[in-house]
């Protein structure tokens, strides 16, 4: 059959039905990364609001981008092939070693590469069947990534600023300044692919979850947003900051190290006691992470095939 953008089969015996995905099935897709997630970190990470988010981005068109396996009326496997060949993919141990997976990532390629994408990626818990599975189907190492918690029982001290600059919620008229300061700072990753304004806007400024206080800013003396940190609160009390970036001209003073305490007690007086983030290999900012007391809790790699 031809689903999306690409035909699909699956192996010979296997009585499911393949269709794309739905914006109603994001609870069962939450519920299927969860239940992997489970067999290979501390605890589940994905939440409704994370698939929200990406289903919501200019283009993420489902009917050509995704494909579900059902079981009845049961959403049983998952991939969709996102911005950039980003593939985010679930077969359930029950399923594995039956070749599902395989048909699943042959479509996800022929998809990708329909779309114009070079290469499909997913990152993976280090050590995880999806792990062993990608590098058997020949994808190379791009780079790793750490989940980062700082500990409920630790806090980070305010952080002085620099003589005139400030520090507080960002307003509806410096947004399109605070996505280039992100885009700058994100730009100077080896391999990281650029994010239009609508497409970064469609992330952090709509949706339920949108507020002010998720935008934390530090300006210039002359008013200007010079450092940024884009936060986020999570349904098992975790403050999570996605995105911290710092203009090239202003690292150095601290600004890192005074939004990250921000935000962290932000979050604690909106009663998120835990205060995590992520970062990558590619930042070479994981030792700051440490040195402000927080600790590695997952480690990840992310998996790369040319199409």
């Amino acid at each position: 059959m031809t689903t999306g953008t690409s035909p699909f089969a699956l192996p010979r015996g296997i009585d499911l039905h393949a269709r794309p995905l739905r914006p109603d099935d994001a609870e069962a897709v939450v519920a299927l990364a969860r239940a992997d997630e489970a067999e290979w970190l501390p605890e589940p990470m994905t939440e409704l609001v994370d698939v929200q988010r990406s289903w919501r981005a200019p283009d993420a068109d489902l009917g050509r981008r995704s494909l579900g396996l059902v079981e009845g009326d049961e959403l049983v496997a998952y991939v969709v092939v996102g911005r950039h060949g980003r593939l985010d993919a679930v077969v359930p141990a029950r399923l594995r070693d039956r070749g599902i997976g395989t048909a699943l990532h042959r479509w996800a390629r022929a998809t990708a590469a329909a779309l114009g994408e070079r290469e499909v990626a997913q990152t993976v818990p280090v050590g995880s069947a999806a792990e062993a599975f990608l590098v058997a189907a020949g994808a190379h190492p791009d780079f790793d990534a750490w989940v980062l918690e700082l500990p409920a029982e630790r806090r980070l001290e305010p952080q002085p600023l620099p003589h005139g600059h400030d520090l507080g919620e960002g307003r509806t008229d410096e947004m399109t300044t605070v996505h280039r300061v992100i885009e700058d700072a994100f730009g100077e990753w080896p391999g990281r692919q650029p994010t239009t304004y609508e497409q970064w806007a469609a992330d952090f400024l709509d949706g339920d979850e949108a507020a002010p206080w998720r935008c934390r800013v530090v300006r210039d003396p002359d008013g200007v947003v010079v450092g940024v940190a884009m936060v986020i609160g999570s349904s098992d009390g975790m403050l999570w900051v996605d995105e911290l970036a710092v203009r090239a001209d202003r690292r150095g003073l601290g600004l890192a190290r005074a939004l990250l305490a921000d935000s962290f007690a932000e979050g604690r007086r909106r009663g998120f006691a835990r205060s995590g983030l992520s970062t990558d290999s590619r930042t070479g900012a994981l030792g700051l992470y440490e040195h402000v007391g927080m600790e590695v809790t997952a480690t990840f790699r992310r998996l790369a095939l040319s199409v």
